[in-house]
């Protein structure tokens, strides 16, 4: 308590000590920025290097080899060169897994988060450490942690190893159902990163569905009922979530509008497409490219890349597309047949010059977005004896061995991409990439020849609905890099 006497000024003993008690944890506080985490940046620096260095020299053990390793170095993994590699060196730079709170990590292929997650000849090193805080301690933190990782690989020209992967982790989005019997068959790699391991289940088969794979790699539970049948030869437990293995990739930058529609046999053209006069479409004012009309029943035509505004419409038909991307920016892709007996809707990809026939050859990408001016559309094949749509993937830029791509900020999750059976003829090669939406096969006897579906989830329903994938790398999307990836 502070005293005075007649003209003194009163005294405050004890500031000072409350002062210097404050400012000592201020101290403290710096200190522990300044030491613990200049130590933590250097920590990781070298945990960096380490694990660099590791996946470099395990990488060179990659090409060629077939093996899946997730695990410790201090797990048994004799034989695995590209693992006995990557330890050693992480061992020389003074990281040995479970010593000294140290921990390295062996992941081949690479795992979810990494933008590789998935990617065959690819392998990454995970190193962190644990240390006593400095000072930290003073505000209640006693340990640091520090990590790293690196990703390398010892190839250039790599397919991904999927007939079909599922991104999403929900209940039930991934069905294959119908009364007659509605079949997945594959004889490439199905996986499905879905967690559910509630019913419905990772993946749904009900109603006689039936799955064919060589193996499902499935991160949740597959559920059977109503007659189902679960053909994959192996389904392993402890699979890990992929992610999306293309997330990187850059969508196309939106082009110019295409050349104008080349009639082949004397047909109008359409109002809404390219050449079709003061209808065209621009993308202020967007509309159809629509082979719809009467006039147009059995005509052929040739169209060629470019913008789209308001999406493709092919009903009475058939239109063969020049080799290159299609922007589609809004209203989407449709191919039905709806005039009279004898004509049919068909969209074919055909190498330029080549007029004739149903066979697809040449080679595009779809890639279906929205402008602001235009809503966004589902690709669609849609019923009926011989409506056709025929694609082979585009041979060029760094899209090589895609045919369809949708935009990831357009999206529904639903229908993205529909083919409804019923007769249509669906002939597609090449990566299909929907890492937001759908792919729905609802009707009879649709079928796919030597493609890859990446997609947000999938659902096949309807009496005898079949989806037919011939995984041939060789018609896929490929990914490339030597050395250190990530």
């Amino acid at each position: 308590m502070s005293s005075t006497t007649e003209g003194e000024r009163p005294t405050q003993s004890g500031q000072i000590l409350v002062i210097f008690a404050g400012g000592l944890v201020l101290i403290c506080m710096i200190a522990a920025l300044v030491f613990d985490v200049g130590q933590n940046l250097l920590d990781r620096r070298a945990e960096q290097n380490a694990s660099d260095a590791a996946a470099l020299a395990g990488a060179r053990h990659i090409k060629g080899v077939g093996y899946g390793y997730h695990a410790g170095c201090s797990a048994s993994h004799a034989g695995l060169l590209a693992v006995e590699a990557a330890c050693e060196v992480a061992a020389d730079n003074g990281f040995i897994d479970g010593q000294d709170e140290r921990t390295v990590r062996v992941d081949i292929p690479p795992v979810y988060p990494s933008t590789k997650a998935g990617f065959p000849g690819h392998i990454e090193v995970t190193i962190g450490n644990t240390r006593p805080s400095f000072f930290m301690g003073v505000v209640g933190i006693t340990q640091q942690r520090t990590g790293a990782f690196g990703v390398a690989t010892n190839d250039s020209d790599i397919p991904l190893p999927y007939s079909l992967l599922a991104l999403n982790d929900g209940c039930g989005l991934n069905k294959i159902t119908g009364e007659v019997g509605s079949m997945v068959s594959t004889n490439g790699t199905v996986q499905i990163d879905s967690s559910c391991s509630t019913n419905p289940g990772a993946l749904f088969l009900s109603g006689n569905g039936v799955l064919t794979a060589p193996e499902c790699d499935v991160v949740g539970l597959i559920v059977e009922q109503g007659g189902a049948d679960n053909r994959c030869t192996t389904a392993p437990t402890g699979v890990l979530v992929s992610g999306d293995p293309l997330r990187n990739l850059a969508s196309p930058a939106i082009p110019a509008l295409p050349t104008s529609v080349v009639p082949l046999d004397g047909g109008p053209i359409p109002s809404g497409c390219p050449g079709g006069g003061p209808g065209a479409a621009t993308a202020a004012t967007p509309a159809v490219c629509s082979f719809s009309k009467p006039t147009m029943n059995g005509m052929s035509y040739r169209i060629f890349p470019g913008l789209y505004p308001g999406g493709i419409e092919v009903t009475r038909a058939t239109v063969y597309m020049d080799p290159g991307i299609y922007l589609i920016g809004g209203g989407g892709v449709t191919v039905k047949s709806t005039g009279p007996a004898g004509v049919f809707g068909r969209l074919i990809s055909k190498a330029s010059g080549d007029d004739t026939g149903t066979t697809p050859t040449g080679g595009v990408l779809i890639y279906n977005s929205k402008l602001p001016t235009s809503p966004y559309g589902p690709i669609s094949l849609n019923g009926g004896d011989g409506s056709t749509l025929a694609l082979r993937p585009i041979q060029t830029t760094i899209y090589k061995g895609m045919v369809i791509f949708v935009d990831r900020a357009a999206g529904l999750k639903s229908n993205d991409i529909d083919l409804n059976g019923g007769g249509s003829n669906l002939d597609v090669s090449g990566t299909i990439y929907a890492p937001t939406g759908e792919v729905k096969l609802n009707g009879s006897e649709s079928d796919a020849a030597s493609a890859q579906v990446i997609c947000w989830n999938f659902i096949v329903n309807g009496s005898g609905a079949a989806f037919t994938i011939d995984y041939d790398p060789d018609d896929l999307l490929h990914v490339t890099g030597v050395g250190l990836v990530e």
